[in-house]
């Protein structure tokens, strides 16, 4: 066996992580398959390195072999090594819904705004009130009065009562009722904002700072993220956001990306506790069936545009009623497998050097477990830990 090209082999607290780099794959190694590929790395030839695996683990000479038999099948399997390489699937563009369009002109609109997130100045303009009452709701606090315009959206309701969403005249979306257009309207800002946007990774994750670093929540649906980021907040934390992680390359700091705060009617009771005006609010239908209300953060707790802080904690946040809320360190490992399944957009081309950032990275940021039934002590765990950790 011979290391294919552009594989890599990094450690995480000892554990092997290989890189493969045309695939752009992570791959975590055990013990004994991360000491092979040493061996390879090496030009250790087979006999030899049957016998250390014997010398290294106190194995016997059946165990031995089965150990690398299992470790060759794995990296065939994986493409990485010489006479397995897997080619790089070309990426095709998936069968795109064709979306009928209707005519309209300048003269289609009764008002319009502009809303500013990261370096994008969109306009968005109306055909009636109605519609800017209902996607304002959840964009108002993105009102912008300056700035050169990056892109348009046009909302048009046509005679046959489809409410149509253009992007610079093109049609994007499109719905049949005015409770359904603020998540599209708000998914289509954030789309533009972050395409045009330079960044490392973008991970699903809400993120609170404190004036010096942030914590970072990266958590599927339904785990009390954006809930806990709503307690953490009314507790004097920054917003930086309930949904959107943006790392730079290189530093991999954290930029604030203040979408509203997105509360599901599932969570409207408890969240109302620090949004008492929260049942009050328009409840809007998302594309995946969930009814959510869109709430505004508050002013003072939203940082300067382009503030970016680097990362004091990862946190991941897990609600389990009926559990003791608890706060507790995790392996690197399990970190990092739970980072990438919270991975939306990998901004740029990964290579060997920026690899080794992202895992240093981890190693040197603390990681923890919450587990959160009581939502005061998870929101004290959280104040400790903010005033007890040192950034580098």
């Amino acid at each position: 066996m011979k290391p294919a090209d552009q594989i890599y082999l990094f450690f995480l607290e000892d554990q092997g992580i290989l890189f493969n780099e045309p695939l752009q794959k992570l791959y975590h190694l055990n013990t004994i398959a991360a000491f092979v590929w040493c061996m390879l790395e090496d030009n250790v030839e087979e006999v030899e390195l049957r016998n250390k695996i014997i010398e290294t683990f106190a194995l016997s000479i059946d165990q031995a072999d089965l150990y690398f038999s299992q470790a060759e099948t794995l990296f065939q399997s994986l493409g990485v090594i010489q006479g397995y390489e897997i080619e790089q699937t070309k990426v095709t563009e998936a069968a795109v819904l064709t979306l009928e369009s209707e005519n309209y002109g300048d003269d289609s609109f009764a008002l319009e705004s502009q809303y500013s997130l990261l370096n994008s100045n969109i306009r968005m303009r109306f055909s009636d009130a109605l519609q800017h009452a209902w996607i304002n709701s959840a964009l108002d606090h993105l009102t912008s009065l300056g700035g050169d315009v990056t892109a348009t959206i046009d909302i048009v309701e046509h005679a046959s009562g489809k409410i149509m969403l253009y992007l610079d005249g093109s049609p994007k979306l499109f719905c049949g009722k005015y409770n359904e257009l603020a998540p599209m309207a708000k998914s289509l800002v954030w789309e533009l904002a972050v395409d045009a946007h330079d960044f490392l990774l973008d991970i699903h994750a809400g993120v609170v700072g404190n004036g010096e670093y942030c914590f970072l929540m990266p958590a599927a649906s339904g785990s009390g993220k954006s809930t806990l980021t709503a307690a953490l907040v009314h507790s004097g934390f920054e917003y930086f956001s309930d949904e959107v992680a943006l790392l730079h390359e290189g530093n991999l700091w954290v930029e604030a990306v203040p979408l509203a705060n997105c509360i599901k009617d599932t969570g409207v009771e408890i969240a109302s506790r620090y949004y008492p005006q929260l049942a009050d609010l328009k409840l809007h239908h998302r594309v995946d069936g969930k009814h959510v209300r869109y709430v505004s953060p508050p002013m003072d707790s939203t940082p300067p545009p382009g503030t970016s802080r680097p990362v004091g904690a990862i946190i991941f946040p897990q609600y389990l009623p009926g559990k003791v809320t608890t706060l507790k360190p995790i392996s690197k490992i399990k970190a990092m497998v739970q980072l990438e399944q919270q991975c939306l957009i990998i901004g740029v081309y990964l290579d060997k050097g920026k690899v080794a950032d992202y895992l240093k990275w981890i190693e040197r940021t603390p990681c923890f477990q919450l587990i959160t039934t009581d939502l005061d002590k998870a929101v004290e765990l959280c104040r400790a830990l903010s005033t007890s950790l040192e950034v580098d």
